[in-house]
């Protein structure tokens, strides 16, 4: 804590150090003015310096904040008042003087200078210092606020996001079900593990920010056993990981819209499904890559368009700058999911 204080704090200390010891200086280069040392001036330079510190950091931390922004006619009759008391102050101080300091002043017609213009210049430039720290101070303390109000606000919309997409896998996931169970399939037994599995990782694990990517894979497993369970047409459904991208940590549920969309349009009731699914390492990261046949569909598509919107919403909060995203048709009449991640400046 004292290490913390004075850190914000040391410059004041010299500053103020400074302005103390200034009339000194001038005996470190004529030492024969020591001589004429006067303890008064000594002790009533001592009494301003005091006097001018208390006011800039009352004003800094109690006048400015209290009533600065709020009620500025208060703030400027402190100042004022501050003002009038420095006045009063410097009168006093000449008064008591004992070398007959006010009679000198009268007699020089010097006396409005030395209580009133001098004093005003230094009591202004204390306040305006004071006033442009507190409104540094308060403008880091806004951005700071700022940015914890957008850390908040991006975290509560990733949350919503994800609510977003969960929904929809229980949905397609628990159609298979019912299909198996109509089927009297003994893969209904599997299924349903397979569907706890899923749930169990959607309920969970996927609380956090940022999940290993092992976990993503078995959880895109599941999905994908489930949905080659019902091909009407075998074909070639493929997932292939490098393994020195299996424990990088990468936002949960991030990938699956891919894959079920592959299922989507990749499959249907003439064609055996063409899927592949691949993840790799390149430099400062890692790629997803999803291909499929793009198949004709017949079925009117609610709701179509609202995951992808939701994956490119995630993206942009989770990964500004460090992501790309290419979604093409390719010549051979594929569909091509490109999805690169800069994960290693997370």
């Amino acid at each position: 804590m004292i290490g913390r204080f004075f850190r914000k704090f040391y410059l004041h200390i010299v500053i103020w150090t400074i302005l103390l010891l200034l009339p000194f200086i001038i005996y470190l280069y004529q030492p024969d003015k020591i001589a004429d040392f006067k303890p008064y001036s000594a002790l009533s330079h001592l009494v301003n310096i005091v006097f001018l510190a208390t006011h800039f950091y009352l004003h800094c931390y109690i006048v400015a904040p209290t009533y600065f922004f709020g009620r500025r006619k208060i703030f400027v009759l402190l100042i004022a008042l501050g003002f009038a008391t420095y006045v009063a102050l410097n009168y006093t101080i000449v008064y008591f003087n004992p070398d007959g300091e006010l009679a000198h002043l009268m007699k020089e017609n010097i006396l409005f200078v030395r209580l009133v213009i001098g004093p005003g210049i230094i009591y202004s430039l204390c306040m305006i210092t004071s006033s442009m720290i507190f409104l540094y101070d308060e403008q880091a303390r806004q951005k700071e606020l700022n940015k914890q109000i957008a850390l908040e606000k991006t975290t509560a919309e990733l949350t919503m996001l994800k609510l977003q997409i969960s929904p929809h896998f229980l949905f397609n996931t628990l159609n298979n079900i019912r299909w198996l169970i109509r089927k009297q399939s003994p893969d209904s037994e599997g299924t349903i593990v397979k569907l706890s599995e899923m749930l169990r990782y959607i309920l969970y694990e996927v609380d956090g920010p940022k999940v290993e990517l092992f976990k993503e894979i078995d959880h895109m497993r599941n999905f994908i056993d489930l949905q080659t369970l019902r091909l009407p047409i075998e074909g070639n459904v493929s997932l292939v990981i490098e393994d020195t991208v299996k424990n990088r940590l990468i936002p949960p549920l991030l990938f699956i819209h891919f894959v079920e969309n592959a299922f989507k349009y990749g499959v249907d009731s003439k064609t055996a499904p063409q899927i592949q699914f691949q993840f790799k390492e390149i430099e400062g990261g890692i790629v997803f890559t999803s291909r499929n046949r793009i198949l004709k569909h017949t079925e009117t598509r609610p709701n179509e368009g609202i995951g992808l919107m939701n994956v490119h919403r995630r993206l942009q909060l989770l990964y500004p700058n460090r992501h790309d995203l290419t979604i093409i048709k390719t010549d051979d009449g594929d569909f091509e999911v490109t999805l690169k991640l800069m994960t290693d400046e997370d």
